[in-house]
């Protein structure tokens, strides 16, 4: 009886819940890679204007996620700098809506930008999500966190965001998340509710050495559980859609022209079981971007 108990107990997580499509109404923007460096500011402005004009145009927005390299270095400077531009506000350079962010390498690592190695410094930015996670907790604009890694999850329109920080199973600066996160998809995602993961490695070449595959590994059979709706990841430095074992990895822009052309940051729309997903580029400090073609239209689960 007690093997009987054990067995069912390991595949309740994998079980084929009914998806929840009633009121799931949501809408975000996705940026990365903004390595805000020393003032005095360039074009840090350009991708908040364009956001907040995106938003606009879109009715509005449940919030504005980041995937990591918020700054390039630490410095008190630097973070205040970017605070002003995404700390929530009303003016003009201001986010003009709750901001969820993450870090990168460079957040974690702000001397060399690999974290096994070096991680001098990085007070200044772990005292930032700190802050940003405790108001958000208090406030109930955030659900969950995982106090080692800061890996946090929150709500949105009716969909589930996990933000894993630098990755899935990272141990460079905390204990593995992992087991975090499997407990947090079962107490807020194994009733169907559509879940978004966000973390910062991605699956580019460069990106796959970054992470372990034991870890991606791990990743992949907890997402398999559930009812995927998107998965987003930066430190490439440019918009590409990428498949990692039949899921499809959108792998967020920088934000400043550069070799593969101007910037961009994504819009996300989730209604029922659709998805829709613009690439939106941005040139210059008037707010104004265009929709790159071709928009993506997937189906909830996108995993399957």
């Amino acid at each position: 009886m007690k093997q009987l108990f054990l067995f069912f107990s390991a595949i309740i997580p994998c079980l084929s819940f009914a998806q929840k499509t009633t009121q799931i109404d949501c809408r975000v923007a996705i940026l990365s890679d903004t390595h805000f460096d020393m003032p005095p500011e360039s074009d840090q402005c350009f991708e908040v204007k364009a956001i907040n004009r995106a938003g606009k145009d879109h009715g509005g927005l449940h919030g504005v996620i980041h995937a990591g390299d918020m700054c390039d270095k630490a410095d008190p400077k630097i973070i205040s700098l970017f605070r002003q531009r995404y700390d929530r506000g009303t003016g003009e350079k201001s986010i003009h809506y709750d901001f969820y962010p993450t870090f990168g390498n460079h957040d974690v690592a702000p001397a060399k930008g690999r974290p096994y190695d070096d991680r001098t410094g990085n007070e200044v930015n772990l005292q930032y999500m700190d802050s940003v996670l405790a108001a958000y907790k208090k406030a109930g604009k955030v659900v969950n966190v995982d106090p080692s890694s800061r890996s946090y999850s929150f709500n949105l329109g009716g969909v589930h965001f996990v933000n894993a920080q630098l990755s899935a199973g990272e141990t460079s600066y905390c204990a593995d998340n992992l087991p975090w996160l499997e407990a947090d998809l079962r107490r807020y995602a194994a009733d169907g509710t559509p879940v978004v993961y966000i973390q910062h490695y991605g699956f580019d070449d460069d990106g796959l050495t970054w992470w372990k595959e034991e870890n991606r590994k791990r990743l992949f059979d907890l997402l398999d559980c559930y009812q995927l709706a998107g998965f987003f990841v930066g430190h490439a430095h440019t918009a590409t859609l990428r498949y990692y074992r039949g899921y499809p990895i959108f792998q967020v822009n920088n934000g400043w022209k550069d070799g593969d052309g101007d910037p961009s940051f994504l819009i996300l729309h989730i209604k029922g079981r659709d998805v829709t997903i613009e690439n939106c580029h941005f040139n210059s400090g008037d707010g104004r971007y265009r929709v790159t073609q071709p928009t993506l239209r997937l189906t909830i689960p996108i995993n399957h």
